[in-house]
């Protein structure tokens, strides 16, 4: 029977995970070609690539609490310390994830993916280019911290109290 519940947290927590990456990378993504992507240092050598993927983060970890907590592991509870724990579980997932993230751009190619049309005697045109470093990165910080945030929900922050396995 554990090995049951556990699957189907799992499976919940993936499709939260899922909806949540996706805020994650469309705040990331958005920010760091919209407003700049510069590798330029300000404020004490924080890099703006850092603070793009701190905000998509954050507005990920909205998301992944309140699914998280009323569907993956259906706690109604208004305890206030589940959302301390939950708070420092997601602190220091940000800081792997962030750390992660830099590392993986530094280590994934400069390298680009687009779609190329192209119409005979006429030249080609580009549309939809993708650097790969942050998508890699991205993918990268987002699976390690996704198993600290599993395993972190599951034996610390949603942890069934045994009065509540009994119901």
């Amino acid at each position: 029977m554990a090995i049951y519940q556990t699957s189907k947290q799992i499976t919940k927590f993936t499709i939260s995970g899922i909806i949540a990456v996706f805020v994650d990378f469309a705040v990331y993504y958005s920010l760091s070609n919209m407003i700049g992507n510069s590798e330029e240092a300000f404020a004490g050598g924080v890099v703006w690539n850092d603070v793009y993927k701190g905000l998509g983060f954050i507005a990920g970890t909205f998301v992944t609490y309140n699914l998280n907590k009323f569907w993956t592991w259906r706690t109604n509870d208004r305890n206030n310390s589940r959302l301390l724990n939950f708070g420092i579980l997601y602190l220091i997932s940000f800081v792997i994830n962030i750390g992660i993230n830099k590392y993986g751009l530094h280590i994934f190619g400069d390298d680009e993916i687009a779609l190329l049309f192209t119409r005979h005697g006429a030249d080609p045109k580009v549309y939809f280019p993708f650097k790969t470093d942050k998508l890699f990165a991205f993918f990268l910080a987002t699976a390690v911290s996704s198993v600290v945030n599993f395993i972190g929900q599951k034996i610390w922050v949603f942890k069934s109290k045994p009065e509540e396995e009994q119901a």
